[in-house]
């Protein structure tokens, strides 16, 4: 049993099944096995199993147990290719999906599936957690926190959007230029949650690189428009946490204010 070289070519990566030909019931019922394979990979079981001859299993290959008893009985195991043409990413992990729901004889639950069948419990102990600002060294900085309640996020993280992204994050705030220039970082925020995080550019002289933009208006205050680089490794951990310091939600924007500013953890007066 297998694939020619003009089938394997146009399959991909895939998932595939093993089932029972024995049992009546469902699919769901006969299927006790799911791989992830490229080329042939989904008939080595059962070459496997023959190649063994009559020799004794271990006691947890159950895998390769039913499929002897499948040979013994005169039958042969059936493959199913669940989805093909695929990137091997996806194929690993539709695969940690399926298993827990079909695989009966899997010895492991599959590749990439610690986010996977998660209890609720988990879930909010995996993401219902404020970050402490102690714990992140970029925040135990002179931080900005900027109101994003008025742009759509949603469009605002698709990797296209990521100019529109920084220009909403980076400024124009206001904040005075006595405070822009010590800004270590900006924390665009939405309902109280991270959306998005930069660290500002330092010049020479280790003050933060801003564009301030007056306001001509009588009793207008001037903005202060940032240089920022993303930093998408803080993102992906704490993207839509909530922070806090010595209690205190810090994410947490004033009414009608634009941006909230806090000094370092060492220079802050209490």
């Amino acid at each position: 049993m297998q694939f020619n070289t003009m089938v394997t070519t146009r399959l991909k990566a895939y998932v595939y099944a093993l089932a029972d030909p024995r049992g009546k019931g469902t699919l769901s019922d006969r299927v006790f096995y799911i791989g992830k394979g490229n080329r042939n990979r989904c008939f080595n079981h059962a070459h496997l199993e023959r190649s063994l001859d009559e020799e004794p299993l271990d006691e947890e290959e159950h895998k390769l147990g039913r499929i002897r008893e499948i040979r013994h009985s005169g039958g042969d195991i059936e493959v199913l290719i669940v989805a093909h043409g695929m990137s091997d990413e996806a194929a690993h992990d539709l695969e940690a999906v399926l298993i827990p729901l079909l695989g009966d004889t899997n010895k492991v639950s599959g590749h990439g599936d610690r986010n996977l069948w998660l209890t609720r419990n988990q879930i909010n102990e995996a993401y219902d957690r404020p970050i402490e600002r102690g714990d992140v060294e970029l925040f135990r900085g002179n931080i900005l926190f900027v109101s994003l309640n008025k742009q759509d996020t949603v469009s605002l993280l698709h990797a296209e959007n990521a100019a529109t992204l920084a220009q909403a994050t980076l400024g124009d705030w206001n904040t005075s230029a006595a405070r822009s220039a010590r800004v270590d970082c900006i924390v665009g925020i939405k309902n109280g949650l991270i959306v998005s995080i930069f660290e500002t550019v330092k010049s020479s002289a280790n003050t933060t690189e801003f564009q301030r933009l007056e306001i001509e208006k009588k009793g207008g205050h001037g903005r202060s428009r940032f240089a920022g680089k993303r930093r998408l490794d803080l993102e992906e951990s704490l993207q839509g946490r909530s922070v806090f310091h010595e209690q205190a939600m810090l994410s947490r924007i004033r009414p009608r204010a634009g941006c909230q500013y806090y000094d370092a953890i060492s220079s802050r007066t209490k």
